[in-house]
């Protein structure tokens, strides 16, 4: 049986692929290319599948126990305009394969939501896994590009769509703000950051369970490359989140880690192999992330640098 999450596989990679297949341009360096794909207003068109493997610690009982597995799908489309700046818009489509889930008699409760009701949570109570299932899609679409002295710039607008399939995990909340970009490429590398801020615009409720909770969270993204030659690079691109309407002691989550990227042709296109491991050195004292792995898979499916 043909499963939405087979077709999403296919739309995601197998018509660019496509279309990659009729270039016939002289291709540019590994290295070129794996720096213009760290970049996100870079000019390449790519599609990443990334999973990561979270660990948890916390007060809750049961909380060191808990794992997390998930798979996201993003793909970045590069629009160019004359005046040599950008437009780039991106789609992720998360997967959960496993999400913990603390039991209550009143609802159940994932990592956002225990940040939140923290104070009011029974201790004591079972766990589960969410089961696999589309989580809350996110999209932004920006605009800005890299000066000729190599700063990087942008702004744009960030969205989370309520499309989970898991009631347990989904917020049912469109989410809506800010996406601010500054960065630099000097001979050394890439450095930047990505600053985006999410809150509820509109609540998706039904007769059985009415929203009672808020979103207000501030996102940063490092991104960081140093290549090495021959398509080696070292990377890091840890997110902190600071979650505004949590309850004191649970509001910020600081990821520090890093790892090597391998730029390598398949059949002649190129693809990014990403391997990375992140610490939380501070973390929601109830219950959130301890130590995570991310493994991460991107061709470069279009390069429109070479037009």
């Amino acid at each position: 049986m043909f499963s939405s999450k087979s077709f999403i596989l296919v739309l995601f990679f197998g018509w660019p692929m496509a279309g990659f297949a009729q270039s016939t341009e002289a291709p540019r360096s590994l290295d070129d290319v794996s720096l213009d794909m760290t970049n996100p207003f870079g000019s390449v068109f790519y599609a990443t599948a990334e999973f990561e493997h979270t660990t948890f610690q916390g007060d809750l009982d049961g909380a060191g126990d808990q794992e997390r597995q998930n798979l996201d799908l993003t793909a970045s489309w590069p629009f160019m305009l004359d005046n040599g700046k950008r437009i780039v818009v991106r789609m992720t489509f998360p997967i959960n394969l496993g999400e913990p889930t603390y039991f209550t008699q009143v609802r159940d409760y994932v990592e956002w939501g225990i940040r939140q009701d923290a104070e009011i949570l029974p201790n004591g109570q079972p766990w589960f896994d969410g089961h696999g299932a589309l989580g809350d899609i996110e999209w932004d679409v920006a605009w800005g590009g890299t000066s000729e002295e190599g700063w990087i710039t942008g702004f744009g607008v960030a969205g989370v769509l309520p499309t989970g399939q898991d009631g347990s995990i989904e917020r049912d909340q469109y989410l809506l703000g800010p996406d601010l970009t500054l960065g630099r490429v000097s001979d050394w590398g890439i450095l930047g950051v990505r600053l985006r801020h999410l809150t509820d615009v509109a609540n998706v409720s039904n007769a059985e369970e009415f929203i009672t909770w808020d979103t207000n969270e501030t996102r940063l993204k490092v991104f960081f490359a140093y290549p090495l030659g021959n398509g080696w690079s070292i990377i890091s691109n840890p997110t902190a989140i600071y979650d505004w309407e949590a309850t004191s002691g649970n509001e910020l989550q600081l990821p520090l880690g890093g790892g090597v990227s391998k730029m390598m042709r398949w059949f002649g296109m190129p693809v990014k192999l990403d391997m990375e491991f992140e610490t939380f050195v501070a973390n929601p004292d109830t219950f959130g992330p301890d130590w995570l792995a991310r493994v991460s898979l991107t061709p470069a499916i279009i390069d429109r640098a070479r037009r």
